[in-house]
């Protein structure tokens, strides 16, 4: 059996940064595709639609992806008595406690 050891600092979660930069990067990937069946012919065309149609399917799993983490970070927001950092970062209070 074989481990694989991180390195330090290496994570496995995504931030909204991240997936908005793949998101990003899946409408660049489409859009040069959906250029490429613009300007080509034949099977060559064929081929280019058929990678833009899959390029197309990944912008759909990209932008849920992005938005199902926007959507838990609204969900975890609100925490009574708390400032909002607190909230969205899953700090509950406790109360006074004099």
């Amino acid at each position: 059996m074989t481990t694989q050891t991180l390195p330090v600092g290496a994570t496995t979660h995504h931030t909204e940064q991240t997936l908005k930069a793949r998101y990003q990067e899946a409408l660049d990937i489409h859009e040069a595709w959906a250029e490429r069946v613009r300007t080509s012919g034949g099977q060559d065309r064929v081929a280019a639609e058929l990678q833009r149609n899959d390029a197309w399917e990944w912008v759909g799993v990209t932008r849920a992806g992005l938005e199902a983490y926007r959507a838990l970070l609204r969900q975890r927001a609100a925490v009574p008595g708390w400032t909002r950092p607190h909230g969205r970062s899953g700090v509950v209070g406790r109360g006074n406690q004099c």
